[in-house]
């Protein structure tokens, strides 16, 4: 067994177990390793003999429990021919492995591309392999009162001394939003449903990532987090309206594709625009509660609120045209 020689460190500029990673994961003996930016876990690619394969380690807070149902999540997508990551097991059999109070996994390499952000049929691959991915999991157990997104919206509306125009929006969302979540099917959602989850080969989907947010809840939050990811519209980075409005042409090519393979119900198509509506509430309230805390928010953050009151604004002005798109996605049956 091999290990790279020098220092690889981690994002808070501490040296990074290397030896201790490699007598878990061997893979015949390591050649690289390096680090993969983004996300709030930190992932490594590691080149070694027996191939390339991807560890991950999970941020502070994140529960032993957890973890272990999206790796059972991910066999059972595999078992059932979803392209989910193939879980390593690390030498003890298990396949997860605690270093320095930290978790880690190894995946297997999924070769292919990334995301195109011109190519509607991507944004087609990710609606079709979304509603697959929903069929697969759908005798899973999923009760859940509420989506997580509206409790969180609820108790920071309630934390603070909250401008009265956006506790009002908030009160009318979730009030909204009361009615029709008996009606909205529950899964284990994906939870992170983005161009950046999915591995191509031409224009076909080989593999999905980030199973990391996996839990129950109202299978639109898909959808949703889907519509806003694929539909940003991307000017040039500082211009005030760049990843503010939605292109509804691709929101229609989403939901279409999606439809062909598994049909949404009347109630989830009214709901996603109100949890577009309600993240975006809930992420600037999140800041602004921090400010009233305390704490120094940066230049960043306060750019970060801003945004998200630009794009409560566009959602505002185009409901009607955001509902319209998202039902013309949809061919009811006869």
């Amino acid at each position: 067994m091999t290990i790279p020689a020098g220092m690889l460190l981690d994002r808070a500029g501490n040296e990074l177990p290397l030896a201790e990673l490699a007598a878990q994961w061997p893979l015949g003996g390591w050649t690289s390793v390096s680090p993969v930016p983004g996300g709030k876990n930190e992932h490594f690619r590691v080149a070694a003999a027996d191939g390339i394969y991807y560890l991950r380690r999970s941020h502070r807070l994140k529960p032993r429990d957890e973890l272990l149902r999206q790796l059972s999540l991910m066999r059972l997508l595999r078992h059932r021919g979803f392209p989910a990551p193939d879980v390593v097991p690390s030498r003890t059999g298990a396949g997860h492995a605690e270093l320095s109070g930290r978790w880690w996994i190894a995946t297997r390499c999924i070769e292919g591309k990334p995301f195109d952000g011109g190519s509607q049929a991507h944004v087609r691959g990710l609606g079709r392999t979304l509603a697959r991915y929903h069929s697969v999991v759908a005798d899973q157990p999923a009760a859940v009162a509420e989506p997580a997104v509206l409790t969180e919206l609820r108790n920071r509306v309630a934390a603070r001394d909250t401008d009265p125009g956006l506790r009002a929006r908030a009160e009318l969302i979730l009030e909204r939003l009361a009615v029709l979540l008996p009606e909205l099917p529950r899964v284990v959602v994906h939870g992170g449903a983005r161009r950046g989850s999915l591995v191509f080969d031409g224009d076909d989907v080989v593999g999905v990532l980030d199973f990391d947010s996996a839990h129950a809840d109202v299978r639109v939050l898909d959808l949703a987090v889907a519509v806003h990811d694929v539909g940003k519209v991307y000017t040039r980075p500082g211009d005030p309206d760049n990843k503010v409005a939605l292109d509804l042409g691709r929101v229609t090519e989403l939901l279409a594709a999606y439809s062909r393979e598994l049909q949404p119900t009347a109630g989830e198509l009214e709901a996603l625009p109100l949890l577009l509506q309600a993240k975006r509430l809930k992420r600037g309230l999140g800041r602004r509660n921090r400010a009233l805390d305390g704490d120094n928010l940066s230049a960043n953050d306060y750019g970060k609120i801003l945004l998200e009151d630009q794009r409560l604004a566009w959602l505002d002005e185009h409901h009607d045209a955001l509902a319209a798109a998202c039902r013309k996605g949809v061919s009811w049956p006869e």
